[in-house]
Protein backbone atom coordinates (compact mmCIF):
# COMPACT_ATOMS: atom_id res chain seq x y z
CA UNK A 1 0.00 0.00 0.00
CA UNK A 2 1.45 3.59 -0.97
CA UNK A 3 0.94 6.64 0.97
CA UNK A 4 -0.58 9.23 -1.37
CA UNK A 5 1.94 11.62 -0.95
CA UNK A 6 3.40 14.30 -3.88
CA UNK A 7 6.99 15.15 -4.04
CA UNK A 8 6.37 18.73 -2.17
CA UNK A 9 4.70 17.26 0.64
CA UNK A 10 8.30 16.13 2.15
CA UNK A 11 10.26 18.33 4.79
CA UNK A 12 13.35 17.41 6.82
CA UNK A 13 11.93 15.69 10.10
CA UNK A 14 12.11 18.42 12.78
CA UNK A 15 13.73 16.83 16.27
CA UNK A 16 14.92 14.11 15.51
CA UNK A 17 16.68 12.35 18.85
CA UNK A 18 19.10 9.89 17.29
CA UNK A 19 19.22 8.12 14.23
CA UNK A 20 20.67 9.01 10.44
CA UNK A 21 20.19 12.11 8.09
CA UNK A 22 17.47 11.71 5.41
CA UNK A 23 14.53 10.88 7.15
CA UNK A 24 11.51 12.91 6.45
CA UNK A 25 7.72 14.00 7.08
CA UNK A 26 4.73 15.19 5.34
CA UNK A 27 3.33 18.61 5.74
CA UNK A 28 1.22 17.47 8.34
CA UNK A 29 3.70 16.13 10.20
CA UNK A 30 1.96 13.24 11.16
CA UNK A 31 4.05 10.82 9.00
CA UNK A 32 7.61 9.39 8.93
CA UNK A 33 9.66 8.62 5.93
CA UNK A 34 12.70 6.91 6.42
CA UNK A 35 14.88 5.38 4.22
CA UNK A 36 15.20 2.24 4.42
CA UNK A 37 17.27 -1.19 3.73
CA UNK A 38 15.55 -4.06 2.58
CA UNK A 39 15.65 -6.59 5.45
CA UNK A 40 13.80 -3.50 7.74
CA UNK A 41 11.04 -3.40 4.87
CA UNK A 42 10.70 -6.87 4.83
CA UNK A 43 10.48 -6.80 8.98
CA UNK A 44 7.57 -4.21 8.51
CA UNK A 45 5.87 -6.40 5.57
CA UNK A 46 6.27 -9.53 7.43
CA UNK A 47 4.46 -8.03 11.18
CA UNK A 48 2.02 -6.51 8.62
CA UNK A 49 1.18 -9.65 7.04
CA UNK A 50 0.73 -11.73 9.97
CA UNK A 51 -1.99 -14.03 11.19
CA UNK A 52 -3.31 -13.83 14.75
CA UNK A 53 -2.33 -17.34 15.59
CA UNK A 54 1.53 -16.21 14.26
CA UNK A 55 3.62 -15.56 17.56
CA UNK A 56 5.24 -12.48 15.59
CA UNK A 57 1.65 -10.80 15.35
CA UNK A 58 1.58 -9.92 19.42
CA UNK A 59 4.76 -7.79 18.84
CA UNK A 60 2.26 -5.46 16.48
CA UNK A 61 1.07 -3.11 19.24
CA UNK A 62 4.53 -2.09 19.87
CA UNK A 63 5.92 -1.12 17.00
CA UNK A 64 4.89 2.11 15.02
CA UNK A 65 1.80 1.61 12.44
CA UNK A 66 3.37 1.03 9.20
CA UNK A 67 1.98 2.81 6.14
CA UNK A 68 3.68 1.40 3.15
CA UNK A 69 6.88 2.19 1.34
CA UNK A 70 7.71 5.04 -1.15
CA UNK A 71 10.51 5.82 -3.54
CA UNK A 72 11.63 9.10 -4.45
CA UNK A 73 12.75 8.48 -8.14
CA UNK A 74 12.64 11.90 -9.36
CA UNK A 75 11.62 15.70 -8.66
CA UNK A 76 8.94 18.16 -10.08
CA UNK A 77 10.52 20.60 -13.22
CA UNK A 78 9.79 24.16 -13.60
CA UNK A 79 7.12 22.58 -16.27
CA UNK A 80 5.59 20.22 -13.78
CA UNK A 81 7.14 17.21 -15.03
CA UNK A 82 8.80 14.28 -12.92
CA UNK A 83 12.75 14.48 -13.65
CA UNK A 84 14.79 11.78 -12.70
CA UNK A 85 17.36 12.39 -10.35
CA UNK A 86 20.69 13.36 -11.43
CA UNK A 87 23.30 10.52 -9.98
CA UNK A 88 20.90 8.37 -8.24
CA UNK A 89 20.83 5.28 -10.75
CA UNK A 90 19.68 3.36 -7.04
CA UNK A 91 17.25 4.73 -4.82
CA UNK A 92 16.69 3.86 -1.84
CA UNK A 93 12.78 3.07 -0.81
CA UNK A 94 11.52 4.22 2.25
CA UNK A 95 9.24 3.03 4.90
CA UNK A 96 6.14 5.83 6.09
CA UNK A 97 5.46 4.99 9.36
CA UNK A 98 3.22 7.18 11.93
CA UNK A 99 4.97 10.15 13.73
CA UNK A 100 4.85 8.42 17.27
CA UNK A 101 5.43 12.45 18.90
CA UNK A 102 2.46 13.64 16.61
CA UNK A 103 -0.52 13.64 18.61
CA UNK A 104 1.35 15.20 21.32
CA UNK A 105 1.58 19.39 22.40
CA UNK A 106 5.03 18.86 24.00
CA UNK A 107 6.52 15.52 23.55
CA UNK A 108 9.62 14.54 25.97
CA UNK A 109 11.15 12.03 24.12
CA UNK A 110 13.74 9.39 24.90
CA UNK A 111 15.50 6.90 22.36
CA UNK A 112 17.58 3.67 24.53
CA UNK A 113 19.40 1.72 22.29
CA UNK A 114 18.42 -2.25 23.44
CA UNK A 115 20.99 -5.22 23.29
CA UNK A 116 24.66 -6.58 24.20
CA UNK A 117 25.95 -6.74 20.68
CA UNK A 118 26.29 -4.05 17.77
CA UNK A 119 26.72 -5.97 14.94
CA UNK A 120 25.31 -8.45 11.89
CA UNK A 121 26.34 -12.03 12.07
CA UNK A 122 27.74 -11.41 8.88
CA UNK A 123 29.47 -7.98 9.88
CA UNK A 124 33.17 -8.02 8.72
CA UNK A 125 35.86 -8.88 11.46
CA UNK A 126 37.22 -5.21 10.95
CA UNK A 127 33.24 -3.89 12.09
CA UNK A 128 32.61 -6.89 14.66
CA UNK A 129 35.66 -5.95 16.14
CA UNK A 130 34.80 -2.08 16.21
CA UNK A 131 31.47 -2.36 17.47
CA UNK A 132 32.36 -4.80 20.33
CA UNK A 133 34.87 -2.46 21.21
CA UNK A 134 31.75 0.53 21.34
CA UNK A 135 29.54 -1.72 23.22
CA UNK A 136 32.76 -2.43 25.72
CA UNK A 137 33.48 1.28 26.33
CA UNK A 138 29.91 1.82 26.86
CA UNK A 139 27.25 0.27 28.88
CA UNK A 140 25.82 -1.50 25.91
CA UNK A 141 27.88 -4.78 26.50
CA UNK A 142 27.81 -4.93 30.36
CA UNK A 143 23.89 -4.03 30.39
CA UNK A 144 21.70 -3.98 27.06
CA UNK A 145 20.73 -0.26 27.32
CA UNK A 146 22.83 3.10 25.68
CA UNK A 147 20.76 6.31 25.77
CA UNK A 148 21.18 7.97 22.60
CA UNK A 149 19.84 10.92 23.13
CA UNK A 150 16.24 12.58 25.10
CA UNK A 151 14.72 15.49 24.73
CA UNK A 152 12.78 16.80 27.79
CA UNK A 153 10.13 19.73 27.62
CA UNK A 154 10.61 22.26 30.22
CA UNK A 155 7.64 24.65 30.49
CA UNK A 156 9.19 27.28 32.33
CA UNK A 157 11.15 28.71 30.05
CA UNK A 158 9.64 27.13 27.12
CA UNK A 159 12.32 24.93 25.67
CA UNK A 160 13.32 22.20 25.45
CA UNK A 161 16.24 20.39 27.67
CA UNK A 162 18.86 18.12 25.22
CA UNK A 163 20.36 15.43 26.71
CA UNK A 164 23.14 14.42 23.11
CA UNK A 165 24.02 11.59 22.05
CA UNK A 166 27.37 11.99 23.37
CA UNK A 167 25.85 11.86 27.01
CA UNK A 168 24.77 8.15 26.58
CA UNK A 169 28.66 7.35 25.22
CA UNK A 170 30.36 8.48 27.70
CA UNK A 171 28.85 7.63 30.80
CA UNK A 172 29.46 4.41 32.87
CA UNK A 173 26.47 2.49 34.40
CA UNK A 174 26.61 4.23 37.73
CA UNK A 175 25.77 7.63 35.75
CA UNK A 176 22.93 5.99 34.09
CA UNK A 177 20.39 7.19 36.92
CA UNK A 178 21.40 10.80 36.15
CA UNK A 179 19.61 10.01 32.42
CA UNK A 180 16.84 9.22 34.29
CA UNK A 181 16.50 12.85 36.54
CA UNK A 182 17.05 14.39 32.91
CA UNK A 183 14.36 12.88 31.57
CA UNK A 184 11.97 12.60 34.49
CA UNK A 185 12.79 16.16 36.53
CA UNK A 186 10.61 16.53 39.21
CA UNK A 187 10.14 20.43 40.85
CA UNK A 188 13.12 20.17 43.25
CA UNK A 189 15.49 19.09 40.71
CA UNK A 190 18.04 21.48 39.17
CA UNK A 191 19.10 20.33 35.34
CA UNK A 192 22.51 21.61 34.03
CA UNK A 193 22.18 21.67 30.22
CA UNK A 194 24.51 20.00 27.78
CA UNK A 195 23.54 21.94 24.36
CA UNK A 196 21.83 24.44 23.56
CA UNK A 197 18.22 24.20 24.11
CA UNK A 198 15.61 24.92 21.96
CA UNK A 199 12.49 27.89 22.14
CA UNK A 200 9.03 26.96 20.94
CA UNK A 201 7.96 30.66 19.86
CA UNK A 202 4.39 29.60 17.95
CA UNK A 203 2.32 26.20 17.71
CA UNK A 204 2.36 26.67 14.23
CA UNK A 205 5.48 27.75 12.92
CA UNK A 206 6.53 24.89 10.27
CA UNK A 207 9.95 23.17 10.59
CA UNK A 208 13.01 25.12 9.46
CA UNK A 209 15.77 22.76 9.37
CA UNK A 210 16.48 19.01 10.11
CA UNK A 211 17.65 19.36 13.64
CA UNK A 212 20.90 16.26 14.53
CA UNK A 213 21.50 15.77 18.76
CA UNK A 214 25.36 15.39 17.63
CA UNK A 215 25.53 19.05 17.01
CA UNK A 216 23.88 19.90 20.22
CA UNK A 217 20.47 20.80 18.91
CA UNK A 218 17.06 18.50 20.03
CA UNK A 219 16.51 15.78 17.07
CA UNK A 220 13.32 11.86 16.75
CA UNK A 221 9.44 12.76 15.48
CA UNK A 222 8.67 15.67 17.22
CA UNK A 223 5.48 17.33 16.08
CA UNK A 224 6.36 19.90 13.01
CA UNK A 225 4.68 22.42 15.12
CA UNK A 226 7.15 22.39 17.97
CA UNK A 227 10.40 22.90 15.66
CA UNK A 228 11.29 26.20 15.99
CA UNK A 229 14.97 26.13 17.10
CA UNK A 230 16.64 29.60 17.58
CA UNK A 231 18.63 29.00 20.92
CA UNK A 232 18.02 31.05 24.09
CA UNK A 233 19.99 31.85 26.87
CA UNK A 234 21.92 28.76 28.35
CA UNK A 235 20.43 28.44 31.88
CA UNK A 236 19.78 26.02 34.75
CA UNK A 237 16.78 24.45 34.00
CA UNK A 238 14.56 23.92 37.30
CA UNK A 239 11.41 24.71 38.81
CA UNK A 240 10.04 21.86 36.05
CA UNK A 241 6.09 21.84 35.95
CA UNK A 242 5.00 18.19 36.63
CA UNK A 243 3.63 17.37 39.29
CA UNK A 244 5.08 14.39 40.93
CA UNK A 245 1.99 12.41 41.18
CA UNK A 246 1.92 12.52 37.87
CA UNK A 247 5.53 11.45 36.76
CA UNK A 248 4.90 8.54 39.15
CA UNK A 249 1.66 7.73 37.01
CA UNK A 250 3.57 8.43 33.85
CA UNK A 251 6.32 6.02 35.44
CA UNK A 252 3.81 2.83 36.05
CA UNK A 253 2.26 3.20 32.39
CA UNK A 254 5.62 2.74 31.10
CA UNK A 255 7.12 -0.11 33.51
CA UNK A 256 4.07 -1.89 32.66
CA UNK A 257 4.27 -1.42 28.85
CA UNK A 258 8.03 -2.68 29.07
CA UNK A 259 6.85 -5.99 31.44
CA UNK A 260 4.21 -6.64 28.20
CA UNK A 261 6.63 -6.26 25.77
CA UNK A 262 9.17 -8.88 27.37
CA UNK A 263 6.31 -10.83 27.96
CA UNK A 264 6.19 -11.30 23.93
CA UNK A 265 9.84 -10.67 23.37
CA UNK A 266 10.35 -14.22 25.66
CA UNK A 267 8.37 -16.19 23.85
CA UNK A 268 9.93 -15.05 19.84
CA UNK A 269 13.05 -15.91 18.18
CA UNK A 270 14.31 -12.93 16.72
CA UNK A 271 17.32 -10.49 16.59
CA UNK A 272 17.10 -7.08 16.93
CA UNK A 273 20.58 -5.50 16.38
CA UNK A 274 20.49 -1.96 16.67
CA UNK A 275 17.36 -1.43 17.33
CA UNK A 276 16.24 1.09 20.20
CA UNK A 277 13.21 1.80 22.58
CA UNK A 278 11.61 5.20 22.29
CA UNK A 279 9.44 6.55 25.14
CA UNK A 280 7.17 9.58 24.13
CA UNK A 281 5.12 11.17 27.06
CA UNK A 282 3.36 14.47 27.09
CA UNK A 283 5.18 17.01 28.38
CA UNK A 284 2.60 20.30 29.14
CA UNK A 285 1.28 19.62 32.60
CA UNK A 286 -2.29 20.38 31.38
CA UNK A 287 -2.86 18.14 28.54
CA UNK A 288 -0.40 14.80 30.44
CA UNK A 289 -2.97 15.29 33.07
CA UNK A 290 -6.16 15.59 30.53
CA UNK A 291 -4.03 12.44 29.19
CA UNK A 292 -3.99 10.20 32.53
CA UNK A 293 -7.56 10.95 33.11
CA UNK A 294 -8.11 9.10 29.80
CA UNK A 295 -6.01 6.61 30.37
CA UNK A 296 -7.65 5.33 33.86
CA UNK A 297 -10.84 5.72 32.04
CA UNK A 298 -10.10 3.13 30.21
CA UNK A 299 -7.96 0.98 32.04
CA UNK A 300 -10.85 0.53 34.09
CA UNK A 301 -13.03 -0.32 30.92
CA UNK A 302 -10.22 -3.18 30.54
CA UNK A 303 -11.16 -4.31 34.10
CA UNK A 304 -12.11 -8.21 34.50
CA UNK A 305 -14.71 -9.56 37.66
CA UNK A 306 -10.99 -11.05 38.59
CA UNK A 307 -9.41 -7.42 38.25
CA UNK A 308 -7.53 -5.77 35.58
CA UNK A 309 -6.56 -8.06 32.78
CA UNK A 310 -2.80 -8.05 32.54
CA UNK A 311 -2.24 -8.76 29.22
CA UNK A 312 -4.12 -6.26 27.82
CA UNK A 313 -3.23 -2.38 27.28
CA UNK A 314 -4.68 0.20 27.79
CA UNK A 315 -4.06 1.57 24.57
CA UNK A 316 -5.33 0.33 21.29
CA UNK A 317 -2.56 -0.73 18.77
CA UNK A 318 -2.12 2.34 17.23
CA UNK A 319 -0.80 4.03 21.10
CA UNK A 320 -3.84 6.19 21.29
CA UNK A 321 -6.66 6.11 23.67
CA UNK A 322 -9.80 4.88 22.65
CA UNK A 323 -12.90 6.87 24.55
CA UNK A 324 -16.10 7.53 24.64
CA UNK A 325 -15.35 10.72 22.64
CA UNK A 326 -15.03 8.78 19.67
CA UNK A 327 -18.52 8.30 19.04
CA UNK A 328 -20.85 9.50 16.55
CA UNK A 329 -22.79 11.79 18.81
CA UNK A 330 -19.50 13.59 19.16
CA UNK A 331 -17.91 13.42 15.78
CA UNK A 332 -21.15 15.21 14.53
CA UNK A 333 -20.79 17.73 17.01
CA UNK A 334 -17.36 18.68 16.15
CA UNK A 335 -17.36 17.95 12.49
CA UNK A 336 -15.19 21.45 11.65
CA UNK A 337 -12.98 20.04 14.31
CA UNK A 338 -9.16 19.79 12.24
CA UNK A 339 -7.25 16.60 12.26
CA UNK A 340 -4.79 17.66 14.33
CA UNK A 341 -7.25 19.04 17.30
CA UNK A 342 -8.91 15.63 16.90
CA UNK A 343 -5.22 13.33 17.74
CA UNK A 344 -4.35 15.67 20.35
CA UNK A 345 -7.79 14.72 22.12
CA UNK A 346 -7.09 11.25 21.50
CA UNK A 347 -3.18 11.47 22.73
CA UNK A 348 -1.94 9.19 25.45
CA UNK A 349 0.39 10.14 28.29
CA UNK A 350 3.22 7.70 27.19
CA UNK A 351 4.02 5.59 23.82
CA UNK A 352 6.84 3.28 24.47
CA UNK A 353 7.57 1.71 21.11
CA UNK A 354 10.28 -0.50 19.30
CA UNK A 355 12.10 1.06 16.43
CA UNK A 356 14.78 1.12 13.86
CA UNK A 357 14.44 -2.65 12.34
CA UNK A 358 17.45 -2.52 9.91
CA UNK A 359 19.21 -5.51 11.34
CA UNK A 360 16.08 -7.54 12.63
CA UNK A 361 15.56 -10.82 11.38
CA UNK A 362 13.90 -14.14 12.87
CA UNK A 363 15.83 -16.83 14.25
CA UNK A 364 14.03 -19.47 13.93
CA UNK A 365 15.69 -22.47 16.68
CA UNK A 366 17.93 -19.90 18.61
CA UNK A 367 15.74 -18.93 21.07
CA UNK A 368 15.27 -14.96 22.31
CA UNK A 369 17.05 -12.39 21.84
CA UNK A 370 18.53 -12.56 25.50
CA UNK A 371 20.69 -8.93 24.65
CA UNK A 372 17.44 -7.25 24.28
CA UNK A 373 15.86 -8.80 27.21
CA UNK A 374 18.60 -7.76 29.16
CA UNK A 375 18.72 -4.59 28.24
CA UNK A 376 14.72 -4.18 28.85
CA UNK A 377 15.27 -5.50 32.58
CA UNK A 378 18.10 -2.67 32.88
CA UNK A 379 15.71 0.24 31.55
CA UNK A 380 13.22 -1.26 33.90
CA UNK A 381 15.42 -1.56 37.03
CA UNK A 382 16.31 2.16 36.51
CA UNK A 383 12.34 3.53 35.95
CA UNK A 384 11.64 1.49 39.02
CA UNK A 385 14.64 3.54 40.88
CA UNK A 386 13.60 6.81 39.51
CA UNK A 387 9.64 5.86 40.57
CA UNK A 388 10.99 5.01 44.57
CA UNK A 389 13.47 8.33 44.35
CA UNK A 390 10.57 10.69 43.36
CA UNK A 391 8.18 8.71 45.88
CA UNK A 392 10.22 9.94 48.35
CA UNK A 393 9.57 13.35 47.81
CA UNK A 394 6.02 13.69 47.53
Amino acid sequence: MTPSLSLTDRTPLANQVAGHDGVMSDASGSLVIKPALAREIAFYQTLNSSDREDPIRRLKPFVPKFLGTLRLEGQLSSSGDVERLEGKDEVPESVVLENLSYAFTHPSILDVKLGTVLYDPDASEEKKQRMDKQARETTTHELGIRFTGCTTWHSPSQSYIVTPKSFGKTITAKELPEGMVRFFPTSSDSIKPLAQPTTDKSASAPPTTSLDLSTGVPPTPITASNSSSTPSEVQIFKDHSIPSTSLIKVLNIIIEEIDRLVSVLENLEIRFVGGSLLIVYEGDPPKLEEALDRYQLNRLKSTTEEGVDKDRSAFSDDGSIPSDLDSDEESDEDEDEDEESRASRKCPPVRVKLIDFAHTWLAQGEGPDQGVLKGLSTLRGLLQGRKKEIEGVV
